[in-house]
C-alpha cells in the first residue's frame, strides 16, 4: 500500500500556476498556427489548403511557420502542391513506426510552408 499524500496550499497554488502556464502557451500556439494557416490559405488554390489541412491532421504537427528556406529533399508524391522538400530526422524508435521531422510545401511565390511532424 502507497503512502497518501498530502498537498500543501503553496503546492496546490503552484500547480494552478503551472497547469495556467500551460494553458497560455497553448493557447498562443493555437494563436500562431492559425494566424500562419489563414497566410498560408490567402496564397494557395483551394484543393491545395485542403489538401495541406488533411496532411496536417495525419499525426502531430507544431512549428508552422513561413520561408523562404526549404528543409530536405525534394519529393513529389503526387500530393496537390507539387514537389516539396521533407526532412525526416528520426525513423524507427522502439516500435519500429515512429518519425518526425520537417515538411516544406511550396507557396508559389518563393517561399514555403514548413511543419514540424512527429508520430
Amino acid at each position: 500500500m502507497e503512502p497518501e499524500i498530502i498537498l500543501t496550499e503553496s503546492d496546490r497554488r503552484l500547480m494552478a500556476e503551472h497547469d495556467a502556464a500551460l494553458i497560455e502557451e497553448e493557447r498562443a500556439e493555437a494563436e500562431q498556427k492559425e494566424a500562419v494557416l489563414k497566410a498560408v490559405q490567402a496564397l494557395v488554390p483551394v484543393t491545395v489548403y485542403a489538401e495541406i489541412l488533411d496532411e496536417l491532421t495525419d499525426g502531430y504537427t507544431f512549428d508552422y511557420t513561413i520561408t523562404a528556406t526549404p528543409l530536405g529533399k525534394k519529393q513529389d508524391d503526387g500530393a496537390a502542391w507539387g514537389p516539396h522538400f521533407v526532412n525526416q530526422t528520426t525513423n524507427g524508435g522502439y516500435t519500429g513506426d515512429e518519425y518526425s521531422g520537417t515538411v516544406s510545401i511550396p507557396l508559389g511565390d518563393g517561399r514555403f510552408f514548413q511543419f514540424g511532424y512527429a508520430s
